[in-house]
């Protein structure tokens, strides 16, 4: 995937709200982005801390289904809760069904934090009880677990000790059930629609409404702006199959009614033949 600008001019958390520090400068705050290699994978083995304390995988938080991850600071008074926020209510009015088609995985940015601030900012930016709830997990790793997963999606970030704040990119990563990274899109301007077909093309086909696979084979994904847009040569060719399907069909039909016909055609003349045939006594 191509260098994510929107997503990087987005990225100065820190810059954008409180004054710069000596320990963190702007030349320091340009080496912040979001830029995935190519055929990105997240580490399936890495352990990451679950709501419970306990630690896990990395595979058993994909649970075989497409899932959607932001990378947080719990404790940040800036943009990580409403970025949080952004991101669940466009999956749910995606129309997709959350733990069915999808789960929701924050991380935290910051080892120091706890899993109260984690829980805290769960029920604050995800609510309670309700189904994007269930099917959203907060997790903590330490410093090796959190640098390996930012480094795995191409994520850059820097801690100011000063502030105990981290300037990172705004980002939401939507992540195949085998762990490969399929997607990547701008935290602050998450398009359900776009995160639906997102997330659609991760399962590989697996969820999803017969329109949504024709809309996937009409729109194109722009790396850049992190959106889907329509695709003229995607629309053609999707136009010109479809074109080339009805046309077979019709031409089908007018056979079949042509040789119906023509069936017809000869049993009345055999009738009419046999009617007018003398017969003996």
């Amino acid at each position: 995937m191509t260098r994510l600008v929107a997503i990087a001019t987005l990225a100065a958390v820190i810059g954008a709200a409180v004054p710069l520090h000596a320990a963190v400068t702007q030349r320091d705050l340009k080496e912040v982005a979001a830029a995935p290699p190519v055929q990105a994978t997240l580490p399936l083995n890495l352990p990451l801390q679950g709501e419970d304390d306990i630690s896990k995988p990395l595979r058993f938080w994909l649970g075989q289904k497409p899932s959607v991850w932001v990378l947080a600071d719990y404790t940040c008074k800036t943009l990580c809760g409403p970025v949080i926020s952004i991101v669940s209510d466009a999956l749910a009015q995606s129309g997709l069904r959350a733990g069915e088609d999808f789960r929701l995985i924050v991380v935290g940015l910051d080892p120091k934090d706890t899993a109260a601030d984690a829980a805290s900012m769960k029920l604050a930016q995800v609510g309670r009880d309700n189904e994007n709830s269930a099917a959203s997990y907060f997790l903590r790793g330490d410093s090796e677990a959190i640098d390996a997963l930012a480094k795995a999606l191409g994520l850059s970030f820097i801690y100011d000790r000063n502030a105990d704040q981290f300037a990172h990119p705004l980002a939401a990563f939507v992540i195949a059930p085998d762990g490969r990274l399929a997607r990547a899109l701008p935290g602050l301007a998450v398009d359900p629609l776009d995160l639906r077909l997102a997330i659609i093309d991760a399962s590989k086909g697996s969820i999803g409404t017969w329109a949504d696979h024709i809309r996937l084979l009409c729109y194109g994904y722009d790396p850049v702006s992190g959106t889907y847009s329509v695709a003229i040569g995607r629309l053609l060719a999707a136009w010109g199959g479809t074109s080339i399907a009805v046309l077979t069909l019709l031409i089908g039909l007018l056979l079949r009614r042509e040789h119906a016909a023509r069936r017809g055609r000869t049993t009345f003349d055999h009738l009419k033949a046999r009617s007018q045939t003398p017969t003996t006594e």
